[in-house]
């Protein structure tokens, strides 16, 4: 399992064609940008953070046209008009996400109705990258794949694949070394989110966490909840004022309720289903705690 079964050049040839739009926005996305560079495929590292959208891709068709490639793999990138401009143009698009943005679905998968893995093993699997090249490159491939797992259902999703303690502590040290890489300032954050973790509050069997602080909160109150053990408990998080709202660690029947209740906002969903965000930012109608404290009354985790 995991070994490369077409042979070399033909691997090649696959990833020859290809050029990969990708963010660099959070451990996950730096390790598809890292292993794309390992397999030669060619790469455009988007400097958006997260809630990238491909329309606001800075000089993408000019960037398309110097590199003449035919096939385009797009991460995290959400975009329908930009993504069907560029397959009129005669490109083969795929999109490679696990995510629900509004009311485009891009976690459930088309033809088999399942849920997808992560955006790190969809990209795996596209490019022909198996254990037996990951090692070549001085890589563990569970600890890599534990990455992309971690993404997708946190430390949960590592407990359900069955990794060992010690395989969970190497998926951490990892993911915290491409984020002291990527973003050195995570560990202010982290001491900030410790605060506010403190202040919490239990309301209706979930824990509220708010914090007047912006930025990448909520993923460090979400690693606090996890050095804490803490990580399965239902939560809802407020950061930024209420700028960025998320429902964590709940039924995927509860974030259907939010997305069916709270409309014409920058909703998506992640965690394979399992947590729900809203985006208030540049936004005419803002979602509030309030708002989405009346939706999850009496409702079942």
């Amino acid at each position: 399992m995991f070994k490369n079964t077409n042979t070399k050049n033909e691997i090649g040839e696959i990833r020859s064609k290809v050029v990969l739009l990708c963010p660099d926005n959070d451990s996950e996305s730096h390790m598809i940008l890292f292993l794309a560079k390992k397999a030669e495929i060619t790469t455009i590292n988007s400097e958006q953070p997260h809630g990238a959208k491909l329309s606001l891709e800075k000089d993408l068709d000019s960037k398309l046209a110097d590199l003449h490639k035919k096939e385009i793999w797009i991460v995290e990138t959400p975009g329908i008009e930009k993504e069907e401009e560029l397959r009129h143009r005669g490109m083969d698009v795929k999109i490679i996400d696990h995510h629900t943005y509004n009311n485009l679905d891009r976690l459930t998968d088309p033809t088999t109705g399942n849920k997808k893995p992560s955006s790190l093993e969809q990209f795996l699997t596209l490019a022909e990258i198996y254990d037996d090249e990951m090692q070549t490159w001085g890589l563990d491939p569970k600890t890599v794949r534990g990455i992309g797992i971690m993404d997708s259902r946190y430390v949960e999703g590592l407990r359900e694949a069955k990794y060992s303690k010690e395989e969970i502590n190497k998926v951490f040290d990892l993911q915290r070394e491409i984020t002291n890489e990527i973003r050195p300032e995570f560990g202010k954050l982290l001491k900030l989110a410790e605060k506010d973790w403190k202040n919490r509050i239990e309301w209706n069997n979930y824990l509220i966490i708010k914090s007047e602080h912006g930025g990448d909160m909520r993923s460090a109150i979400s690693e606090v909840s996890i050095i804490n053990d803490m990580d399965t408990i239902p939560m809802i998080i407020s950061t930024g004022d209420g700028e960025k709202i998320s429902v964590q660690n709940v039924n995927p029947e509860v974030v259907d309720l939010l997305k069916t209740n709270i409309k014409g906002s920058d909703t998506y969903t992640f965690g394979s289903g399992h947590c729900w965000g809203v985006d208030n930012k540049n936004q005419k109608t803002k979602v509030t705690l309030k708002q989405v404290l009346e939706v999850l009354k009496n409702n079942k985790k």
